[in-house]
Formats: C-alpha cells, structure tokens, sequence
C-alpha cells in the first residue's frame, strides 16, 4: 500500500524547508503548536480521530517505543505528547491558519460554531464503527506511519475520509496523498546530515522490535474532537 511521507533525510535536515526551525515550533504568538522548548502553545481546532486502546499492547508498544527515543541520544531533539493523547487522525478539521474553509459556513465562525456545525453533518451519518491499522515504521523518530491492516481495511479508511470530507464540505489539499500515522512526539530543530543518517538508523532499530505488536491495531470509534494543544484531544462526540 501507498505511503505519502517526504524523505526523512530530507525532512529532518530541513532540505524542503523556508522555516528556520519545523514549522510546528515557534515563538509564542507565532503560530505554532510548541516553543522551541518543547512546551505546548495554544493552537486550538477540531478534528475526527481514533484513540488507540490505552489498554492494549499495541498502545504499549508505542509508548515503549517512546520511551525508548527519548531515553536515547536522540530524547533532546524531540517534544512528546502524553500516552493518553496517543490517536490516528482520520479526517483534519480546522486550525490555527487554516487556508481552505467547510462549504456553507461564515468564514468568522469561531472554532465551537464549526465543531457544533460538523456535529450536525455527521452525526447518525452510518459512518463505520471501527478500524484496523498496523505499523509500517518509525518515522524520523517521532511518528509511526500506520495504514490499513489489509487492502481492505485501507479501502474502508480512504471511503471513510471521503464521506468525512463529503459531510463537513471541508476540502483539504493533498487529500488523496495523506498518510495515517500515530504521532510520538514533534521535532524541535533541524538536523545536519550526519544526525538525521544515524537518527534514521535508529529509528528502524526500535521499529524492528516492536513490528510484530503492531501489525494489528484495532482502533477505537470516530471521535469528533476538540483540541487546545497538541496535549489533548476532548470528545465531542462519538460518530460511529
């Protein structure tokens, strides 16, 4: 199955970049999801996801493998989000900048005005009850690139965000080119190109032992969320 994800080399050493620093990383009041210390800043939107089980050992096995990067020489680059925020995205909302807006809705309206307007469109809407993913890698360090646990399961998961996209009329770029992933943590700077290499060494080293923990990842239901920071993603509603 088809993966989307750039280069690690490329994007850990900034090779695509006209930022400084990731673009998720700034100074407060720029417009990023955390300082260039690693703490949370506000960045509020909505989104639909799954949690992943905090009961199962594929949620152990990515917390593990968390906590193994960051007991690594490699733990300073990286700010981590908690175990209980651990999730797949299946459909982006809105954010902070956002550049497209959902169809039929007053381009003012404030992020509780869409989330109250998406829980009209998909609510009762049939939408699938659950989901089967499992792990293709360790990405860079810090995200974990999932896809569907057969050609099936990615069929339902890309049907899925159609009728998500369908519904909330929110058109994103690059829609069709979008790779499921479960994120550990975000990277605080760029690399050079001899961290970026062993970086990406290690990050098949952790991979390799954890593969077979999830290589079948049941997730949870379809959650609309709201969000502050990246620390925490509060249900609004349950979809499925």
């Amino acid at each position: 199955m088809t993966t989307f994800r750039p280069d690690p080399m490329r994007f850990l050493t900034g090779a695509s970049a006209d930022t400084s620093r990731p673009r998720a990383i700034t100074e407060p009041g720029q417009g990023g999801k955390f300082t260039p210390d690693g703490a949370p800043l506000p960045f509020p939107g909505n989104t639909v996801i799954c949690h992943i089980d905090p009961a199962s050992d594929a949620h152990a096995a990515l917390c593990d493998m968390q906590v193994e990067v960051r007991a690594s020489d490699f733990g300073a680059l990286f700010t981590y989000l908690p175990p209980s925020s651990l999730h797949m995205t299946v459909f982006q909302g809105i954010s902070p900048g956002e550049q497209n807006w959902p169809r039929g809705i007053r381009p003012e309206a404030s992020r509780d005005e869409v989330t109250a307007e998406f829980y009209d469109r998909l609510i009762e809407q049939g939408l699938p009850s659950h989901h089967q993913v499992r792990a293709r890698g360790l990405y860079a360090g810090h995200s974990v690139t999932l896809e569907g646990a057969d050609a099936t399961e990615e069929a339902r998961l890309r049907a899925t965000r159609l009728s998500l996209r369908d519904l909330t009329g929110l058109r994103h770029d690059h829609f069709d080119t979008y790779t499921f992933h479960s994120t550990l943590g975000y990277l605080l700077r760029w690399l050079d190109a001899s961290e970026a290499s062993d970086l990406i060494s290690f990050s098949d080293e952790v991979f390799a032992r954890h593969r077979d923990r999830l290589s079948r990842i049941d997730l949870g239901p379809l959650e609309l969320c709201n969000f502050e920071t990246m620390h925490h993603f509060e249900p609004v509603a349950i979809l499925s």
